[in-house]
């Protein structure tokens, strides 16, 4: 998650693709953290392609584009991550458990609930970044 904050990570890898109405992808982070602790816009993904690689601009996209690795064979999709939010009261799993539901820690793909999404504006979140002025 850093990398990202830092903005040396400008692709977020996932094994399946999305659907377009995914926009934002919202970040738990495991132990010793333990929370919902950001926001990212992100563009839709891209599978892998050796024939319109990603550019070689952030960590991990020379790994994605060779997919060679045993990590990175299953690794199939890039989402180009737009912007980031930090979540100015992080959501604890003791939280999402009492609050929201959740069984366990989020893992993988989980959408979070419509009470989520009244409870917490991202847009209102602490904006750390946004490539928007590059996009128009």
């Amino acid at each position: 998650m850093r990398m990202i904050v830092d903005q040396r990570k400008n692709y977020e890898f996932r094994s399946r693709l999305y659907p377009l109405t995914v926009v934002r992808i919202w970040f738990y982070e495991t132990a010793p953290t333990s929370a919902l602790t950001f926001i990212c816009e992100v563009d839709p993904g891209l599978a892998r392609d050796p024939s319109n690689p990603l550019p070689l601009d952030g960590h991990r996209n020379k790994e994605f584009n060779e997919g060679i690795e045993p990590d990175w064979s299953r690794t199939l999709y890039a989402y180009k991550v737009r912007s980031c939010y930090k979540i100015r009261n992080p959501i604890s799993l003791q939280e999402l458990k009492k609050t929201y539901q959740y069984s366990g820690a989020p893992r993988g793909m989980v959408y979070i609930t419509n009470q989520m999404m009244e409870d917490i504006i991202w847009h209102d979140q602490e904006l750390m970044w946004s490539d928007k002025s590059e996009t128009g």
